[in-house]
């Protein structure tokens, strides 16, 4: 893919359900394509991973989705995730954020606070994703939240001070359209880049599966997106609905 095949195009709106569901029904009426930016400053049913809420205050988060035509592999989906985290890890460092991991699939803490999610959704043609509508939920200048399992930050939190929303997301999504060629062209592993920085890699932690609590340690991710750890001695994969982080 050339730079001159990929560029932005935004639709802002000051509310909506989701951005996912406006790029998606975008994609349905035929107008979306890569490039597609929806950004907003309030979603009225905004989502994350497992149907979960994206809790968000108007006006002080970037809330976006992007369109893209991926046309990978379905058994590549997992790539696409670990793709989206890598880009919000790396411009989180570039913003001089400290401490920036991802957990795993695709949420970013920083000192083990939830400050972004993401959500995909790919459309399937065949064997291949012919579209993706990448959601983005990025907490900026919100300083306070409500107590979930996982406490969250933001970049005002982090950095003290409030940080200019329109120049943030310019400058992720130039980050993004630079690694999405290099990834495109096979000049980026993902997969090595990921584990890089997964949170919990190597590291006793608390889990809860349907067996109960116990100590294990993350060795790896598998290709189609499922966790591996050590539980006592044993190698277990985890679906994303199957494992719960405790630490």
């Amino acid at each position: 893919m050339d730079s001159s095949d990929f560029n932005f195009q935004f639709t802002r709106l000051s509310s909506l359900k989701s951005t996912n569901i406006y790029a998606l029904e975008l994609l349905r009426q035929k107008k979306g394509f890569t490039g597609t930016v929806i950004v907003t400053d309030f979603q009225t049913k905004g989502k994350g991973q497992q149907g979960k809420i994206w809790e968000s205050e108007k006006g002080k988060n970037l809330q976006f989705s992007i369109i893209i035509s991926p046309k990978l592999a379905v058994e590549k989906q997992f790539e696409l995730s670990q793709f989206v985290a890598i880009c919000l890890r790396q411009w989180l460092d570039s913003m001089s954020v400290s401490v920036v991991q991802i957990k795993w699939p695709n949420d970013i803490l920083v000192n083990g606070k939830k400050i972004a999610g993401v959500l995909i959704e790919n459309s399937i043609q065949g064997q291949e994703i012919s579209h993706s509508v990448i959601g983005i939920g990025l907490n900026v200048n919100q300083v306070g939240f409500s107590i979930f399992s996982r406490l969250a930050t933001s970049l005002k939190k982090e950095l003290n001070k409030n940080v200019d929303m329109d120049k943030a997301l310019t400058s992720f999504l130039e980050l993004f359209k630079s690694n999405y060629l290099k990834y495109k062209s096979g000049q980026l592993d993902v997969v090595k880049l990921y584990l890089s920085y997964l949170f919990g890699l190597g590291t006793p932690q608390r889990y809860v599966d349907d067996k109960g609590e116990f100590l294990g340690v993350i060795l790896g991710v598998r290709p189609n997106g499922k966790l591996q750890v050590n539980k006592n001695g044993k190698l277990k994969s985890y679906d994303i609905k199957q494992l719960q982080f405790l630490d």
